[in-house]
């Protein structure tokens, strides 16, 4: 029996986290439009429930929402939900590769990884740069995998997209994993990485699986080493913000930028709140389609022409 001197209070839904989690919520055209027109620090505190500074912010609401490509514009026009998942292929582009050779694919594709550290996830992104822009052909995103199946995973990218491939390299850890990827090759038929030692596919009693040809084995000393020390971040990090403002000129409505990108969910939360002083922060999507766009656009732009300020 209630109590009648204690005033009774309704119950709520109480939201945490993303606008976008909320089954209750916002539609999400709406807000899509609370993303363009709040200024990024306040779009990400009020849409993705983050606590930033509004100093140290690096990426605006305006470059964010350019580079994803929700129409599909790049994508054979067809419209794009929303990525919430761990994995994305762009199938056309990636039957078009099957169909190259490795030299073909290294002038064509570029792809970064950015190995977990602890809690972290590992994430790679691959870039097809024949157009410009740009565009962001596959995704992957996994955490508390062991180091083996890393290797794998970096073997798939080498075998479907080839050898331009660009990888945090940073510290003891980031040894430890180059120098593993110099030792083993990846074998796209039992889809398994092999040492070069072992010279082919085998099973637990080390006889030879069979069916498969060493020579078609992609070997993982294709992997560049990016070493992430203070200044380098700041570079990858310009880099990125200026290939996605090639063009801009203000209240035009004209597009801009060298890149487009599916609706990844974890990659706009995390270029929304991104700021300069990042310890705190999620990092990892970030840093892998910057560490793809350092590997495939390198040399494509200048000046930044929008952002914030260090």
């Amino acid at each position: 029996m209630s109590n009648p001197l204690v005033p009774s209070r309704p119950e709520y839904y109480v939201q945490t986290g993303s606008m976008f989690e909320n089954p209750y919520g916002v539609p999400h055209d709406e807000i899509v439009s609370m993303i363009l027109e709040l200024p990024a620090e306040m779009a990400a505190q009020v849409v993705f429930g983050k606590y930033v500074e509004s100093s140290g912010l690096v990426f605006t609401g305006e470059l964010i929402q350019e580079m994803l490509d929700r129409s599909g514009a790049s994508y054979d026009g067809v419209p794009i939900d929303r990525v919430t998942g761990d994995r994305w292929i762009y199938q056309p582009a990636f039957e078009q590769a099957r169909l190259m050779t490795p030299e073909q694919k290294r002038n064509i594709f570029a792809t970064g990884v950015d190995f977990a550290r602890l809690n972290d996830f590992t994430v790679l992104f691959t870039l097809d740069t024949r157009t410009r822009p740009a565009r962001v052909v596959a995704y992957r995103r996994l955490n508390r995998v062991p180091w083996e199946g890393l290797y794998r995973e970096v073997g798939r990218a080498a075998h479907a997209w080839g050898p331009s491939i660009l990888a945090d390299a940073t510290g003891m850890a980031g040894d430890v994993i180059l120098d593993a990827l110099e030792e083993r090759h990846y074998c796209a038929v039992h889809d398994r990485v092999v040492l070069r030692e072992g010279g082919t596919c085998r099973d637990r009693r080390g006889n030879p699986i069979g069916n498969c040809d060493t020579r078609e084995y992609v070997p993982l000393n294709c992997v560049d080493g990016f070493q992430f020390t203070k200044q380098s971040k700041q570079a990858l990090i310009e880099h990125l913000r200026n290939v996605m403002s090639v063009g801009y000129r203000a209240g035009s409505e004209e597009p801009f930028g060298y890149l487009r990108c599916p609706p990844i969910v974890s990659l706009e939360e995390e270029m929304s709140f991104y700021s300069w002083d990042d310890k705190q922060l999620d990092t990892d999507t970030v840093m892998a389609l910057g560490l793809a766009a350092w590997q495939g656009l390198e040399l494509a732009v200048g000046q930044s022409a929008i952002g914030g300020t260090r």
